[in-house]
């Protein structure tokens, strides 16, 4: 197994996950750490869309990144991945609180 299949899988693989959430039949995946504080806290609803949007954009950004070899294009992947971890990182702060 080389690096392609291997991006190629976790790209399929955060396709599938992000729409699950984003349909809401993905809450297994949000489970784990403290459930009842984040309960308290957050509305989970939110909660799994934004992350369902998140790992639908950094699956878009990873199969471009399939196509891609020049390290331009490598770097503003990365980019692109650390963009998209701080917005959710920030929305899931600020906009999800109860």
């Amino acid at each position: 197994m080389n690096m392609d299949s291997l991006s190629l899988i976790l790209t399929i693989a955060a396709f599938i996950v992000g729409i699950m959430l984003l349909t809401g039949h993905g809450d297994i995946f949000l489970k784990g750490g403290n459930a009842d504080i984040r309960k308290k806290l957050y509305d989970e609803e939110k909660m799994a869309k934004a992350s369902g949007v998140a790992l639908i954009l950094i699956g878009i950004v990873s199969a471009v990144d399939l196509f891609t070899t020049a390290l331009a294009f490598k770097i503003a992947y990365i980019v692109a991945l650390l963009i998209i971890i701080i917005g959710l990182v920030y929305y899931l702060r600020v906009k999800c609180k109860k």
